[in-house]
């Protein structure tokens, strides 16, 4: 009894252990088959940068220029895997422990430590690259952008900073990439002054804010004043210097303005009439010169440009002169002032007398002797042969040159004898006729303006009397 007791115990284990092999089994292929092993690909999880501060202390600085982020791929149970985000892992790069290329290991980690050995991870570029560079400093003037309009009437003045400069650090070749650090000011519908607070922000030289972590500035703020001016609307006055080449004429200045918008403070505008422009240099031009100028340069202190139109084209007219020659004869001489009650008087040209007249020939060209109008003032003038003045009109449109001598003889009017033989003095409306102090037979004639001709005996004799007497 007792054997066949101990048979069927060891009968029983046995079977009972392998319904144990048999469960475990059956339970191992449910769970492969339900929880079975997947790959999944995980993106962009961030490097974190470890013992930088060694490569700091030696005075150099850093730059990433590969590896800021790094993707893996994991290998688990689905139950795992399938749950696993970018945040759930560390990636880390030890700059200690830097390649003569410049590169760090990346190690990624579960951050549940527990799953780790549960986990197959592979990096997909496990180095991180660095451009390691002596740091520089530079300074840089704090420039003001402003955005939106100021109210109408008013403009925007030159706005001032504090600090007016700031110092940026960092690698040498960002620093070399800045083009210029801004604060940005809203001036829309401002009509008075204003301050604001504004943080610096540093700009490359396509316009773009550089926002790398490895630029430092020495400030965090800055404080900016913006003036707000009135404005007023000024002609713009042209004025030259020098004189242009001989034979031409500067005849006008034409400028593609002629006003120009300014700003100030409400005293200094009232002041303000015009602005000028004195330095186009016309020395020895000869034809049509063109300047261009910057207005601003030429607004007085404390008076700035509203305009957007800074750059004025002008340009300086000339043209050439000519000249036109007037023979003048004694016809064409009229006497004023005269006593013909009492005088006579005789023109006489010496070779010929010439009126020149040079101008422009819109100006000259019409030109007659009678519009010159010459003349000679007998006021004042005392008997006997003397060079006289001929006066012409003049004009500012041309200048007049004379060349010649024209002599005047005055003469006493002779007495004048009746035919019964008494005599009169000149002047008492007798008729002249019969002789008068001259050659027997001869008379007195006259021209228009009461002249003796030379051709007369009379004008003869008074002419040589004249002559005795001035060689006595």
């Amino acid at each position: 009894m007792k054997n066949k007791s101990e048979k069927g115990f060891f009968k029983s284990i046995w079977l009972k252990l392998l319904s144990l092999v048999i469960a475990f089994v059956i339970w191992l292929i449910v769970v492969n088959v339900d929880d079975y092993k997947v790959i999944k690909e995980i993106y962009n999880i961030p490097v974190e940068q470890i013992n930088g501060e060694q490569i700091e202390e030696g005075g150099l600085v850093f730059d990433v220029t590969s590896g800021e982020t790094v993707n893996i791929v994991i290998e688990g149970r689905r139950s795992i895997v399938n749950e696993l985000t970018a945040k759930d892992f560390t990636a880390t790069a030890d700059l200690s422990k830097l390649s003569y290329t410049n590169t760090a290991k990346i190690i990624v980690e579960p951050n549940n430590g527990s799953i780790a050995d549960k986990l197959s991870i592979t990096v997909v570029d496990d180095a991180m690259t660095l451009s390691i560079e002596e740091k520089k400093s530079k300074q840089f003037e704090l420039m003001v952008s402003t955005k939106g309009n100021v109210a109408d009437g008013y403009a925007l003045g030159k706005a001032f900073t504090a600090p007016a400069v700031v110092n940026v650090t960092g690698p040498e070749s960002l620093i070399n990439k800045i083009k210029n650090v801004r604060v940005n000011v809203d001036v829309t519908n401002r009509y008075e002054d204003f301050e604001t607070t504004v943080s610096p922000v540093i700009y490359d030289g396509n316009d773009e804010i550089m926002s790398s972590s490895k630029l430092e500035m020495n400030v965090e703020e800055a404080k900016v004043t913006v003036p707000i001016y009135e404005t007023k609307s000024v002609p713009i006055r042209f004025y030259t210097k020098g004189s242009v080449k001989g034979g031409y004429e500067l005849t006008d200045i034409t400028a593609s303005i002629n006003e120009i918008v300014v700003a100030g403070s409400a005293e200094d505008i009232e002041k303000l009439s015009y602005i000028s422009i004195n330095d186009l240099d016309v020395s020895d031009i000869s034809e049509n010169t063109t300047f261009e100028r910057s207005i601003s340069n030429f607004l007085p202190e404390n008076i700035y440009l509203a305009d957007s139109v800074d750059t004025i084209v002008i340009t300086v007219n000339v043209e050439e002169l000519i000249t036109k020659n007037f023979t003048i004869t004694t016809d064409d001489i009229e006497l004023i002032n005269k006593n013909d009650e009492l005088y006579v008087y005789t023109l006489q040209i010496q070779g010929a007398f010439v009126v020149s007249v040079t101008g422009l020939e819109r100006n000259v060209g019409g030109l007659s002797i009678d519009d010159l109008n010459p003349l000679i003032d007998c006021n004042d003038l005392e008997t006997g042969v003397s060079p006289a003045e001929v006066s012409v009109k003049l004009s500012s449109r041309y200048r007049v040159d004379k060349n010649g001598t024209v002599l005047i003889t005055v003469a006493e009017k002779p007495e004048e004898t009746t035919e019964e033989g008494a005599t009169t003095e000149g002047g008492n409306g007798t008729t002249e006729s019969g002789t008068s102090n001259g050659p027997e037979g001869t008379t007195e004639a006259r021209n228009g303006n009461g002249i003796v001709d030379n051709n007369s005996g009379y004008a003869n004799d008074t002419q040589n009397i004249a002559t005795e007497s001035a060689d006595e």
